[in-house]
């Protein structure tokens, strides 16, 4: 029996200037179901894919990626989570080059796994400062003091009695090193 193409159930085309040009059919269902209305395709495309990348290395990080598969004219497959706040997802992205030369962005759902505690996460305007938790972009890590946690077991920041938990955004260095 021959393997079959992995299903890709999220996915976007971006021109050379990575400008989102358009999304998959699945992509506002994904947006509902993760409780951002602000995220549907009528709200998403035209606009540059950076806009909707937080924190200055998160957004080298992307820039990278994208400057790569463009760089080697083949598809670039990596793994990655987006977490839910009551679940770890751990998903597959593949980056390649149609014949017209947009650049088409894929994601797959690989599996998921239950949180231990609930968790949800805002970003913090401006900066980064002492005071804020940094979060990985790639694996959602959490850096308290000098260690990186998994999200529901880290120990709670003092911004996280109201169930939020305030962040800015990074990569840590497994992730980096990746």
């Amino acid at each position: 029996m021959e393997n079959a193409e992995p299903s890709y159930s999220i996915c976007y085309l971006l021109d050379q200037n990575d400008v989102i040009v358009d999304v998959g059919p699945g992509w506002d269902e994904f947006a509902r179901e993760n409780d951002a209305p602000h995220l549907d395709a009528g709200k998403v495309v035209g606009r540059k894919l950076i806009d909707f990348v937080a924190g200055d290395d998160s957004r080298m990080y992307v820039r990278a990626i994208l400057h790569s598969a463009r760089l080697f004219r083949r598809p670039l497959v990596r793994t990655y989570r987006c977490d839910s706040p009551d679940q770890r997802r751990f998903m597959e992205m593949r980056l390649s080059l149609t014949e017209d030369g947009l650049l088409k962005w894929e994601h797959r759902l690989l599996r998921t796994e239950k949180m231990q505690r609930r968790m949800r996460f805002r970003a913090a305007a401006g900066g980064r400062t002492a005071r804020l938790t940094v979060r990985c972009s790639w694996c959602n890590r959490l850096k308290l003091s000098t260690h990186w946690y998994e999200p529901d077991q880290a120990p709670l920041p003092p911004d996280a009695a109201s169930g939020e938990v305030l962040v800015v955004y990074g990569i840590c260095p497994t992730c980096r090193g990746a």
